[in-house]
C-alpha cells in the first residue's frame, strides 16, 4: 500500500511539473497569437502603400519601361548577385572598414 502511494504522489508531481510546462508554452503561443494581428495591420498598411503607384501611373510607365530594358532573368540575377553581395558585406564589413578608413586617412 505504501508503495502504491509512493507512485501514486510521484505521478502527481509529474503530472503538475507538466501542466506548469503546458500552462508556460500556452500563454507563449497566445502573446504570439496576440501580436498576430499588429503584422496584419501593418500588412494592410504596406497594401495602401502599394496602391499609391496606381495613382501615378508615370510610375508605373517608368517601371514596365525598366523591365522591358532590363529583362527579367538577368535582373533576377542581378538581385542574386546583390543579394550575396549584401551578405558578404554584412558579414566581414565590419573587419573591412577600419581598414578603409585607414587606408582614406592615410593618403589624404
Amino acid at each position: 500500500m505504501a508503495k502504491l502511494t509512493k507512485n501514486l504522489t510521484q505521478r502527481k508531481a509529474e503530472l503538475l511539473v507538466q501542466s506548469a510546462l503546458l500552462r508556460e508554452k500556452l500563454a507563449v503561443e497566445t502573446l504570439s497569437m496576440m501580436q498576430m494581428p499588429d503584422v496584419v495591420s501593418k500588412g494592410l498598411n504596406l497594401w495602401n502603400n502599394l496602391s499609391r503607384f496606381g495613382k501615378r501611373p508615370i510610375l508605373i510607365g517608368a517601371l514596365g519601361l525598366f523591365l522591358l530594358t532590363v529583362k527579367p532573368r538577368r535582373l533576377l540575377s542581378w538581385l542574386l548577385s546583390a543579394t550575396v553581395l549584401f551578405k558578404t558585406w554584412r558579414r566581414f564589413g565590419p573587419f573591412i572598414m577600419p581598414l578603409v578608413r585607414y587606408l582614406t586617412r592615410r593618403h589624404q
